[in-house]
């Protein structure tokens, strides 16, 4: 039993941190080699992730059972209880995509250590994000109460409801790239919002591909709320495919321009660098030496 934590907090010595070679190739083969290395850390990471949403999905269990006995739709009450609860989760989102995202890029980072660092550099943000997607998710639920309602009364009203999942569907797949920009790049919230969305829509088919893939993974492992699987894999092991994908995105569009844009600049500083010495030497030449000798 002691061997058994012991790995689960350590690691597996049989299979130690990614080697150089170990990367080579494509990103699916890096995708499974992570899984494999991290497996028992992402599994603690998990753990550790899950205790701030608790309270959520404490909540939607026992709505799910109130709307079961009583057949009751659900209320405003529900939706402001669920803002506190989401913003609970917000930062600790935030810190385990940090974490999540190093090892998916092959960086080093320590569950309890980073998740504590990154969670007290992003908790600001975290926050103010859960709160909005709250409010969203509020907005949204009551517009397709509205909109179904009156369907029978105009057909136009059915454009208008599924116009809603369409936009619920796209914010999904908006915060697959939201908080990874939030613990890569120093952005504000409308920056963070803008890039997302233009991120989104770069590989939207790919994007929905893998944003339902976490989100079934997600799904399943929730429909088995009394046993362990949402506690175990529900989080990390969707976050890795996400983030995996996310990397790729960050890699070809954003890294790569800022990496190009980095070179750039020094070339231009060179130049400068290197003007400004010709001219100190033509100075120099001009002037000559205190006696009158040219230098």
């Amino acid at each position: 039993m002691a061997g058994f934590f012991n790995r689960m907090y350590y690691g597996d010595p049989r299979k130690p941190d990614l080697k150089k070679e170990d990367t080579q190739g494509s990103r699916f083969k890096l995708f499974f080699t992570v899984l494999s290395v991290r497996f028992w850390q992402l599994i603690q990471l998990n753990l550790l992730s899950s205790i701030f949403w608790v309270p959520s999905i404490l909540l939607l269990y026992m709505q799910g059972l109130i709307m079961q006995e009583t057949g009751e739709p659900v209320t405003i009450l529900f939706f402001l209880l669920m803002i506190i609860c989401l913003m609970i989760a917000g930062p600790a989102t935030a810190a385990m995509t940090y974490i999540v995202r190093n090892w998916s890029r092959d960086e080093h980072a320590w569950v309890w250590s980073d998740f504590k660092d990154a969670w007290k550099e992003n908790w600001k943000q975290g926050l103010i994000m859960m709160l909005i997607n709250s409010v969203l998710l509020l907005v949204l639920y009551v517009n397709l109460q509205f909109y179904g309602a009156m369907v029978a009364e105009n057909i136009l009203f059915m454009i208008l409801y599924y116009m809603m999942y369409i936009i619920a569907i796209v914010i999904g797949m908006m915060n697959m790239f939201i908080f990874p920009l939030m613990v890569t790049y120093r952005l504000s919230i409308k920056h963070l919002f803008r890039n997302a969305f233009i991120l989104t829509m770069v590989k939207l088919p790919f994007t929905f591909l893998v944003f339902a893939v976490a989100v079934v993974l997600t799904v399943l492992s929730l429909l088995y709320i009394l046993s362990l699987p949402f506690f175990l894999v529900g989080i990390t092991f969707p976050a890795l495919i996400v983030l995996s994908y996310v990397n790729w995105i960050f890699d070809k569009y954003i890294n790569n321009r800022m990496q190009e844009e980095g070179l750039e600049e020094d070339k231009l500083e060179y130049e400068e660098i290197e003007a400004e010495e010709a001219e100190e030497e033509k100075e120099t030449l001009e002037l000559g030496d205190p006696e009158g000798e040219p230098v």
